[in-house]
Parts: structure tokens; C-alpha cells; sequence
């Protein structure tokens, strides 16, 4: 069996939520991975990015309702390890 914890909350103002690794996210400048544009592709689809070597490194995903703050939860083997991510979007 499975333990749900609740991690935090994320907000939401494009209509998308963005899954990457942090390090491909560069604030100060333009990213040479991913660009902006990529990341609020608007179409109802999620959308698998790539960098310009072929790598997968996030998926953007339709809210399907909108902005707002949604809660995140993880979900934990007995030992611990994290198994999955839920996104409540409601």
C-alpha cells in the first residue's frame, strides 16, 4: 500500500503546467533547450519537449480548466521512495 502525502500547491497562469528537471529553466536569459514559446504551446494536447539534442526533458500539460492553484501530492512505497505524482486540478 501506497501513503499520499501532500507535498505543496502549484499556481497556474497560462492554462499549462510545465514537468522538467530544474536545471533545464534558466531565468536570468533565454534557455537553449526549451524556449518560452515551447512551453505554453496552446493546443489542447500535452506536448513532449525536446532539446536540440534529442532529449526528452519535460511534458507540458493542459489544465483543461484554466488557472488557479493546484494541490500536489505524492504517493510513497512503504520504504519511502516516491512512486507517483498527483495533480488535483479541480
Amino acid at each position: 500500500m501506497t501513503k499520499k502525502i501532500y507535498l505543496g500547491s502549484t499556481g497556474v497562469d497560462s492554462g499549462q503546467l510545465l514537468l522538467t528537471d530544474p536545471c533545464y529553466i534558466k531565468m536570468d536569459k533565454p534557455n537553449d533547450t526549451i524556449t518560452y514559446d515551447d512551453m505554453c504551446v496552446s493546443n489542447s494536447d500535452s506536448k513532449q519537449l525536446i532539446n536540440k539534442f534529442g532529449a526528452e526533458v519535460g511534458v507540458v500539460i493542459p489544465t483543461t480548466v484554466g488557472d488557479g492553484v493546484y494541490s500536489v501530492y505524492g504517493k510513497y512505497d512503504k520504504q519511502g521512495n516516491l512512486k507517483q505524482l498527483i495533480v488535483e486540478i479541480q
